[in-house]
């Protein structure tokens, strides 16, 4: 099954969301979701430092979790 660019956006939403919040979530079993949600929770972080992360377009987040 294909992995939609919404979901996986949603993942790296939630990966930030839950990074800055302190809490986690249990992840379907697939490679890109959890990509996804591990570079949205190392963004939050990163982001402090590189605020270039915080204006990344939804093209270019795509392409750093499919690349």
């Amino acid at each position: 099954m294909k992995t939609t660019d919404k979901k996986l956006l949603e993942f790296y939403m939630l990966g930030f969301n839950n990074e800055l919040n302190g809490s986690s979530s249990v992840l379907p079993n697939d490679t890109l979701i959890t990509k996804a949600y591990t570079i949205g929770a190392n963004h939050a972080v990163l982001g402090d430092d590189v605020r270039s992360f915080d204006y990344l377009t939804d093209y270019e987040l795509l392409k750093i979790i499919r690349g």
